[in-house]
């Protein structure tokens, strides 16, 4: 059971860096939120089970911590796992309780014919059995019922961690479709004042009917990419809140905003703590499991004794004696052989079970610094040589409209670019970020020591 005392790290990793601290040119993110990073410590929401529940309203603004919090709280998938501990703890003490004794009563020699027909010679005897259990049984019936009972634990602590990954996940969902919500605000704000400038023109004569009509066509497609936003938005969070039983969003916004960082580890440098994983550590225990229940079949090859003693009355004279049995079962027929080889065949194949939940790991841990690799290209290449180049054609571009050097259709046509560019940036971030949860979700640690 000691290594469990890694979990404290392991379930922290699931929040600790789902969005961390981002800075951006004003340039690129103009009028986007000033929120404080969401790494926040993540101390408090490794609260215990059965934690009072926070009272956020629909106004309120929900971080990430809370958002764990409330998730290790009522999540149902936790408490299914909570109370499967439970079950085992009782079945530990079950396999801990020695068989018990049974009382027999019986009376012989009545009911007959001639002198037996009544019960005056008839025999009555009280006695008390018990069932002697050798070999072991109960201290390796016992082993395995506690190793039951650790597995029990270790899938706890795996539930915790994936349901707590799914919430920061979640909340990375609502941070990105909040932030392009308000970057499609500001494409529309932009799209009423070109729409606003064309008629203005068209009014003077420097410009053309057609001119204000794919005007009002951008200002229209911007409108409606950003309803479309809203909804995702609104999905986001109806999602975030049935992680702790909610059936509607109970938070207004989620506080936070996205992280900015592109560091990639490689796959040799992480390998190593996939050991600490709650989905690999726990089969240490289930090969311990096995080899205990091998001991038990065993054990359940060597006969029990059953004593018993008791006191005899005999009506016919009226005197007592005391009678005693042993009774022990002869091992000429079943020998157990079938479930030991059994056991032994089941302790072979979790041994290698072992191996396999290892090499699904590791596959599970390229697949996600593949995921953070492809985020942290993107993000690089798009904050570094794309918006830059875009936002700079736009300027141009809009300058020399106004100078009546370029048509309106250039003008709709760089300004559509920069905003994609920056929509593309924000799913960066937020891929990047998701596919960070997941790698130090993996091996149970930052990324940053890396």
């Amino acid at each position: 059971m000691a290594k469990r005392s890694t979990f404290e790290i392991w379930l922290a990793v699931a929040v600790a860096t789902a969005c961390s601290g981002y800075s951006a040119t004003a340039e690129e993110l103009s009028g986007w939120s000033t929120e404080t990073a969401v790494s926040e410590e993540v101390g408090q929401v490794l609260s215990p089970f059965g934690r009072a529940k926070s009272t956020l309203s629909y106004e309120s603004r929900l971080t990430l911590r809370d958002a764990v919090s409330r998730t290790l709280a009522y999540n149902p998938s936790i408490q299914a796992a909570y109370h499967e501990i439970q079950a085992r703890d009782g079945e530990v003490f079950q396999a801990s309780r020695r068989p018990n004794p049974e009382l027999l009563l019986e009376l012989e020699n009545f009911g007959g014919s001639k002198d037996k027909r009544a019960f005056d010679v008839a025999e009555e005897t009280a006695s008390l059995t018990q069932l002697i259990e050798l070999g072991g049984k109960r201290y390796a019936r016992l082993q395995a019922a506690q190793l039951e009972t650790s597995l029990a634990t270790w899938d706890y602590e795996g539930v915790r961690v994936q349901v707590t990954t799914l919430a920061a996940q979640s909340f990375v969902d609502v941070l990105t479709a909040q932030e392009r919500v308000k970057v499609l605000g500001e494409f529309v704000s932009i799209a009423e004042k070109t729409r606003k400038s064309v008629d203005a023109r068209l009014k003077v004569g420097k410009a053309s009917p057609i001119e204000l009509d794919r005007a009002l066509v951008a200002a229209a497609r911007a409108k409606a990419l950003q309803g479309a936003e809203k909804a995702r938005l609104d999905a986001a969070k109806r999602k975030l809140s049935t992680l702790w039983g909610a059936h509607a969003p109970d938070f207004g916004v989620a506080a936070g905003r996205l992280g900015n960082g592109t560091s990639v580890p490689s796959v040799e440098a992480l390998k190593t703590y996939l050991n600490n994983n709650p989905t690999l550590a726990r089969w240490t225990d289930e090969v311990s499991r096995r080899a205990a229940q091998v001991d038990l079949e065993h054990a359940k090859s060597i006969p029990d004794l059953r004593v018993g003693a008791g006191v005899r009355q005999f009506n016919e004279n009226d005197s007592t004696a005391i009678v005693a049995s042993v009774a022990i079962p002869l091992p000429i027929f079943d020998r157990n052989d079938g479930n030991i080889a059994a056991a032994e065949s089941r302790l072979t194949k979790a041994e290698t079970d072992a191996l396999a939940v290892r090499d699904d790991l590791l596959r599970a841990l390229i697949d996600a610094v593949g995921e953070l690799e492809v985020a942290a290209t993107q993000l690089n290449g798009l904050k570094r040589d794309v918006l830059p180049v875009a936002q700079t054609a736009f300027d141009r571009t809009k300058l020399g409209y106004d100078e009546g050097k370029f048509d309106l259709l250039n003008v709709l046509d760089v300004q559509r670019s920069v905003f994609e560019v920056r929509l593309d940036l924000l799913n960066a971030r937020a891929d990047y970020e998701k596919a960070r949860v997941k790698v130090e979700a993996l091996i149970g640690r930052d990324i940053k020591e890396f």
